[in-house]
């Protein structure tokens, strides 16, 4: 219709009305892109909203994740700690339980870091929906140093140690400690799961193998030395959860007061 009027101002060479109606045939395509634009900047604002409380999400979840860890091999290193402590006794002054802090100086669990929707961002280019400058450099900075901590951490999570005290000591004994003392998984409703070590083992092995195995270990001058540095590892590995709790933790508020 508004096509039919042009042609009829046209032909009657009534150029006012035509000015007229080309006006509002550029108004109106103003408009359009303007609405259009509106639209699309509500999208991709929700749409960084949403990316922004999944990476809360994975924040606090992370926070959580490593208390967890922390908690897990605060044990390894407290058995580490008691077995170095009787090493100078003879074997008729220990028992069972130097067998038990051998074993469990040297359970590790996987360590993995939570970078799923940081890296769906960077794979799909959504990044950018991301106004803030500060924000975007920030989550790089974060997830870049998590990156590193990563190496860190298997690093001091996968040393000899765990597997030249397994392959020494008596394969009765071991299936004992694991029937009795392994890994605890708890899942939550959200298919969240963290895994814990009791703090007490109680098993039942034979006095005469019990004897040998302590004289065989007691004997071993590598496994000792592995033992040290073994605690070094667990050392260096609740250091580096520690800090990066902290750095997770500093990560979160920040990203809690920002705006995308």
């Amino acid at each position: 219709m508004l096509l039919r009027r042009i042609t009829k101002h046209v032909t009657e060479q009534n150029w006012f009305a035509v000015l007229l109606d080309f006006l509002i045939v550029v108004f109106g395509l103003f408009i359009g892109l303007q609405v259009n634009n509106w639209n699309e900047n509500r999208i991709n604002a929700r749409i960084a909203d949403s990316y922004i409380e999944r990476l809360k999400v994975d924040l606090d979840t992370e926070i959580k994740y490593f208390n967890h860890v922390i908690d897990y091999y605060r044990i390894p290193r407290d058995h580490a700690l008691a077995a170095l402590a009787v090493y100078n006794k003879t074997a008729k002054d220990l028992n069972v339980g130097f067998l038990v802090d051998m074993y469990q100086a040297s359970q590790s669990i996987n360590i993995v870091n939570r970078h799923g929707t940081y890296d769906e961002l960077i794979s799909t280019g959504r990044i950018t929906l991301i106004t803030s400058e500060d924000t975007r450099t920030m989550l790089n900075n974060y997830y870049e140093s998590s990156r590193m901590r990563e190496r860190t951490l298997e690093i001091n999570t996968f040393v000899p140690y765990r597997k030249l005290v397994r392959m020494h000591m008596d394969e009765s004994i071991q299936m004992e400690i694991r029937q009795h003392c392994n890994d605890i998984y708890t899942i939550t409703d959200k298919n969240y799961y963290y895994v814990q070590l009791p703090t007490n083992c109680d098993i039942s092995v034979p006095d005469n193998l019990v004897k040998q195995d302590i004289e065989m270990l007691l004997g071993n001058e590598e496994i000792r030395q592995e033992l040290r540095f073994q605690l070094t590892s667990l050392d260096a590995l609740l250091g580096a959860l520690d800090n990066a709790i902290d750095t997770t933790e500093i990560t979160l508020a920040k990203l809690k007061a920002s705006k995308p």
